[in-house]
């Protein structure tokens, strides 16, 4: 017979709420001291009796409120507040909201799992956001947009200014961080680009420091390492001190294989200065190769040399664009009269701007595809006067053949994903060639403007020849046959003499870099530098193809040729352009956006670093088509059809407001569901 199970002893547990009132807990988990009764309702899984200054009282689980629950009050009032406790929502709303979990299982299968919301989470994304977008940080304090964040879910909790400000920060130090390792383990040299940035509204000047390398699995990249407010005049000693503390803070003093800066004196002086500092051990065959000026501005210099003597001859073009482009009412005018002259309005006039020279040839492009427009309303408004004559048209169309050239170069050399150095050389001297011809032109105008612009040519060609030829020896598609072939046009009878100093720059590459990472074998052995250097250039070139990946050849080939594999990842690393395409042709400077340029110079910094690493790392948005991040003064909205305008007020939300809708709100899966946000 089994023996009656004996009555629990009764303990009260002492406790301290929040509002500093005292509270038992019965041990049995009953609502009154001996009680042994079973709590049926359902409501007892929201809440727990507490007895609180000596009253029995019912506490919910969820907002911890305190609600009476004497022996006779019953229950109804606990399913009531059941039914409005916002807490108990925010999380039954778990069960229904589930995301679509990155991590995989096992069998490679995306998890399903609930949502919680994480204000940490949500700050940290606004901070990515703000820094990708080039959102104004005073964005988390507009109505609007607390707004919008509230609608996603009401647990979100604002955050001032200086929350982001410190999230941004954080994420610039942990960003920094991460680059900082890479390029320490990374066993190739580094690449500097540093370009000068004003403010628009100040006198600020600021230093961009760029690094290229291709890292260990053979893949180009680009990283800013500073954005740093140089202080006082920008002389050359000022310049050279800030890069050379930027190098030396970031402890790449040792690594760095050239700096390429566009032409102008402080630049000139900068780098003399620095070559005292550096130890010239540490450089590429001692400082020869330090020293890259940017192709894309020589071109700037070198068309606008040309430009001095042509204005006369367009001036009549530039009298027409201004008149025709000159109010609203001539625009559509001659919009207008093309459209009944079955012209195709698909390009409008541009008129030519003093600092950006390619505007000359967007200009005279422009207006060529309406000379017969122009023509015809030359008859028809009185007062259009200025109408090019026919002797006008015909040297605007040569002096466009002659600079497509230089504009297609100039876009290829300040492409914002600039190829590797050994496709240049071919570009640089058929630019040559060009201007060889225009002076065989009828044209007395173009022989003089190609007479200036060869003399600015050979100015910077002996600078640029040296390192454009070892790329293209180290191309395996070129190598010393493609220099020959265009030296001898370049140079004619004497190229055997410039072509053997590309060969002998090479040869002094290849004993140096066996000097420092094979110095056993090259003291006992010098022809084993010479037989892979000799084996490689006797090697039949491989076919050119379009698709050709010279950093995945070498990767493949490293084995065979191990010094030169190693001369070939420092080499084509090198830029020889400090500018992106916007800038390419301009000589009015990079300027900071007009909302960031009253911040901080720390944190103008953060901004502008982190921007650059979050857009070397946008993968995930290019699989979701995506190239490149929209920012908050580039966005632009394309022309659409009435039938082709959506139901929602705006055409296209940024995208990181719809990954917080997307995170906020996880059954959002596109922008126009649900219906109610239409």
């Amino acid at each position: 017979m089994s023996s009656a199970t004996p009555t629990p002893q009764l303990v009260d547990v002492v406790h301290v709420d929040d509002d500093g009132q005292t509270e038992n807990v019965i041990s049995d988990g009953s609502s009154k001291r001996g009680s042994t009764r079973k709590l049926r309702s359902i409501v007892w899984d929201h809440f727990e009796k507490k007895i609180i200054n000596g009253e029995q009282k019912a506490v919910c689980n969820h907002c911890n409120s305190k609600l009476v629950s004497r022996q006779n009050d019953g229950t109804k009032h606990l399913h009531d507040h059941m039914k409005s406790c916002f807490m108990k929502k925010q999380k039954d709303i778990n069960h229904y909201m589930t995301k679509l979990n990155t991590v995989k299982d096992d069998k490679g299968h995306s998890k399903v799992e609930s949502f919680v919301f994480d204000q940490d989470v949500t700050r940290k994304t606004i901070a990515r956001a703000i820094v990708k977008h080039e959102y104004p940080l005073s964005i988390v304090d507009h109505e609007g947009f607390r707004e919008i964040l509230s609608s996603f879910n009401p647990m979100w909790k604002h955050v001032s200014q200086n929350t982001i400000k410190k999230e941004i920060l954080d994420l610039y130090e942990n960003e920094k961080a991460k680059n900082l390792n890479a390029l320490a383990s990374n066993q190739s040299r580094l690449a500097i680009t540093t370009d000068m940035w004003t403010a628009d509204t100040q006198t600020k000047g600021y230093m961009a420091v760029t690094g290229h390398f291709i890292d260990d699995s053979w893949t180009l990249r680009s990283l800013v390492l500073r954005f740093q407010h140089v202080k006082g005049s920008h002389t050359g000693l000022k310049l050279c001190d800030t890069l050379f503390n930027c190098l030396m803070d970031l402890h790449l003093e040792h690594k760095v294989s050239s700096v390429t800066v566009d032409n102008c004196s402080a630049n000139d002086r900068m780098m003399e200065y620095l070559l005292i500092k550096l130890n010239k051990d540490d450089l590429i065959l001692r400082g020869q190769l330090f020293h890259i000026r940017c192709c894309a501005h020589i071109l700037n210099l070198i068309v606008k040399e040309g430009m001095t003597v042509i204005s006369d001859g367009i001036a009549k073009i530039r009298e027409s664009v201004v008149f025709w482009t000159g109010s609203c009412k001539r625009k559509e005018k001659f919009e207008e009269f093309a459209s009944r002259s079955n012209v195709k309005y698909d390009k409008q006039l541009v008129l030519d701007c003093p600092t950006r020279w390619n505007s000359i040839y967007l200009m005279i492009s422009s207006a060529l595809q309406y000379k017969n427009i122009f023509l015809r309303l030359k008859d028809i408004d009185g007062q259009y006067k200025c109408c090019p004559s026919e002797e006008d048209w015909q040297f605007a169309i040569i002096l466009e053949e002659n600079l497509k050239s230089f504009y297609d170069v100039t876009e290829l050399f300040s492409g914002t994903k600039y190829p590797t150095t050994n496709v240049f050389l071919q570009h640089v001297c058929e630019i040559k060639l060009s201007l060889q011809d225009w002076l065989l032109s009828p044209c007395d105008r173009i022989q003089h403007m190609a007479q200036l612009m060869l003399l600015k040519f050979d100015k910077y060609w002996q600078d640029m020849s040296g390192i454009l030829g070892v790329a293209c020896i180290f191309d395996p598609r070129y190598k010393k046959k493609f220099i020959e072939y265009y030296f001898s046009m370049v140079y004619g009878g004497v190229k055997e003499l410039y072509v053997g100093k590309v060969v002998i720059l090479c040869r002094e590459l290849v004993e140096e870099y066996q000097l420092k990472f094979s110095p056993t074998v090259y003291c006992f052995d010098y022809t084993v530098v010479a037989d892979e250097l000799d084996s490689y250039l006797d090697e039949k070139v491989i076919p050119r193809m379009e698709d050709f990946n010279i950093l995945s050849w070498w990767k493949t080939n490293a084995n065979r040729y191990s010094t030169l594999a190693r001369i070939a990842r420092d080499i084509l690393a090198i830029p020889i352009t400090t500018v992106a395409f916007e800038s390419a042709f301009s000589t009015g400077g990079r300027v900071v956006s007009p909302h960031r340029n009253k911040l901080h110079p720390s944190t103008l910094e953060a901004l502008m670093c982190c921007q650059s690493w979050l857009r070397a790392y946008n993968s995930s948005l290019k699989s979701e088509g995506i190239s490149q991040f929209a920012t908050f003064l580039e966005e632009e909205q394309e022309e659409q059809d009435e039938q082709e305008v959506p139901e929602y007020p705006f055409y296209s939300p940024p995208m990181f407001l719809t990954r917080f809708a997307i995170y906020l709100l996880p059954t959002l899966t596109t922008w126009d569901k649900p219906d109610n946000l239409k």
